[in-house]
């Protein structure tokens, strides 16, 4: 079982798209699903030296220093160390195996990035390692000498070459390594601990978003370009590179209204407004329902207006065609070019929407609270799949989404007062209005505010056990979850201290119950190595190190 399938599992749990056998009666438990998680102890060794600058001798503090395994990736198979005063570092609890060392040095030091190699007295790459190997005792005298860097400075000024710009960050990005830095209050920058190489030299916007972003480039008098697409890289040969001082333009600005539909349009207070092109910007409607979007760069915009919080206001996009500039597709919406100081953009007056209310209790009417509803429906709009969590009371307000649309609803306890209970889609079937399934769902069609959408949740089937590890006892705050048979996660949980675990809210069918946990360090030089892997049944450890040998566990009515 990969970390990136159990993430995407928990993702998939928490917006409530959950698939399972239906039955919406409460399912019956079952316990003693216990198994125990194989584990081995292994001798781990150590990468020990000492960092020099290769000019003075003088020993290096704080180098960051990485092993990276030259054949797989894991836990003990990478490891970090920082060096101390003396500049020695060693680097614990790995497991024999070949390891490429980086070395990275603070950037005050002005030395550079790279890699041990067996190259004369200095062991240094930029960026051609040469691997240690780890056989059966640690190693020590991993030494390098890390050569002085290299630096580009400028300043940076507006466009009349004269005034500098403070605080504007400056960074330089190579095939041999990297550097960042801010201009001070003179507009003068210096990147330092740079290695011969290409470097593509950007700047970022200052804190009061005046200036444009971009690169720097030789071909215009500016000697700037607000598209890095087209730049001059800096090359660092045997010498510092100096005066890559661009001349950096005013940022420009996009600003209109944003108003009601009525014969006199009243301004719209507090409306969120994007701006999505060559960089993103963002404002909020004034009491006059203006805004005003600063620190853009020239070329082609997509605006979106939401509506102002708990307002019936439509989220949606300016749009050149559609009536009153609005338009509710993604598809329909109009880039607004800007080339000039400032854009004015014509008023874009919203229509109103409406709201899908309802309560969420269990089967007794006992309110739930957190628990997570949400909607399916509007794709291709700014209306698509809206949701809300329930109040202390077991409300919920959905919206405002359009006329003309339909939704299926789904809910989700899973963080609620109740977790025991299931997750499904409303129905429109009294009393429980609740299905298990997608398939069974009921679509509603919104043609205005949609209330008394009420979901009574029944109680879910549960599986419980205990989780041991091998040669260690209970496998405390071990990560648990129940999948179905076409794969989904449908319940999670962790252990206790104890190593009890009881996964809860599942719908009738069958499941195979996974579990994980961390590789834990047992002293300075060993390991105890964990494997993750299925409830199977049988004989004890009643555990399956793959799908394939795992047993289905069937809940039922």
């Amino acid at each position: 079982m990969s970390h990136s399938r159990r993430i995407f599992g928990i993702l998939v749990l928490v917006v409530g798209s959950l698939l399972a056998a239906a039955s919406p009666a409460a399912a019956a438990s079952t316990t003693g699903k216990n198994f125990t998680l194989p584990a081995v102890v292994k001798t781990t060794y150590s990468i020990s030296g000492t960092v020099r600058a290769n000019a003075t001798s003088a020993a290096v503090a704080n180098v960051t220093v990485n092993a990276y395994s030259t054949t797989t990736f894991g836990s003990f198979l990478y490891g970090s160390a920082t060096t101390n005063a003396s500049g020695a570092y060693a680097i614990t609890h790995l497991l024999p195996g070949s390891y490429d060392l980086k070395f990275d040095p603070p950037r005050t030091t002005n030395l550079q990035h790279g890699y041990r190699n067996a190259t004369a007295t200095t062991n240094f790459s930029v960026s051609t390692p040469a691997a240690v190997t780890i056989t059966s005792a640690s190693l020590t005298g991993k030494n390098i000498r890390l050569p002085a860097g290299y630096k580009i400075s400028g300043k940076v000024t507006r466009s009349n070459g004269t005034n500098g710009i403070a605080n504007v960050p400056v960074s330089a990005d190579g095939t041999n390594g990297s550097d960042e830095t801010t201009t001070n209050s003179a507009g003068n920058y210096t990147l330092m601990g740079l290695s011969p190489g290409s470097y593509a030299v950007s700047f970022g916007r200052d804190p009061a978003a005046d200036n444009q972003t971009g690169c720097w480039y030789t071909t215009p008098a500016s000697k700037f370009s607000a598209s890095c697409v087209s730049h001059t890289a800096v090359v660092i040969s045997s010498a510092n590179k100096t005066g890559i001082s661009p001349k950096i333009p005013n940022a420009l600005t996009i600003t209109g209204f944003v108003k009601t539909r009525a014969s006199t349009p009243a301004p719209i207070v507090g409306a969120p407004v994007n701006a999505n092109g060559p960089v993103d910007g963002s404002a909020q409607t004034d009491a006059t329902g203006k805004y005003t979007i600063s620190g853009l760069n020239p070329g082609s915009y997509k605006i979106e207006v939401d509506g102002p919080y708990g307002s019936r206001v439509l989220n949606g996009y300016f749009s050149t065609t559609a009536p009153y500039y609005w338009t509710l597709g993604t598809a329909s919406a109009s880039s607004k070019t800007i080339s000039a100081a400032v854009t004015t953009v014509a008023t874009i007056e919203p229509p109103t929407g409406y709201y899908i209310k309802g309560k969420i209790t269990n089967t007794s009417g006992t309110p739930l609270d957190f628990v997570f509803v949400n909607t399916t429906g509007g794709a291709g709009t700014a209306a698509e799949n809206p949701g809300a969590f329930t109040d202390a009371s077991g409300n919920y307000s959905i919206g405002p989404v359009p006329a003309g649309h339909t939704y299926t609803i789904n809910a989700n306890p899973l963080y609620s007062s109740d977790p025991s209970l299931q997750t499904g889609w409303y129905r429109n079937s009294p009393p429980n209005n609740f299905t298990a399934t997608a398939s069974s769902a009921f679509s509603i069609l919104v043609n205005g505010d949609k209330n008394g959408i009420n979901m009574r949740l029944p109680v879910g089937a549960s599986i419980s056990g205990v989780v041991r590890i091998a040669g260690v006892g209970a496998c405390s705050s071990c990560a648990v979850s129940a999948y179905s048979l076409t794969g989904s996660m449908v319940a999670y949980t962790n252990t206790s201290s104890s190593g009890t675990y009881k996964l809860q809210g599942l719908p009738a069918g069958s499941y195979h119950v996974y579990a994980y946990t961390s590789d834990a360090a047992v002293n300075a030089t060993h390991v105890r190595i964990i494997t993750d892997g299925y409830y199977k049944s049988g004989a004890a450890p009643n555990f399956s190190a793959t799908l394939a040998g795992a047993t289905a566990i069937a809940v039922s009515p």
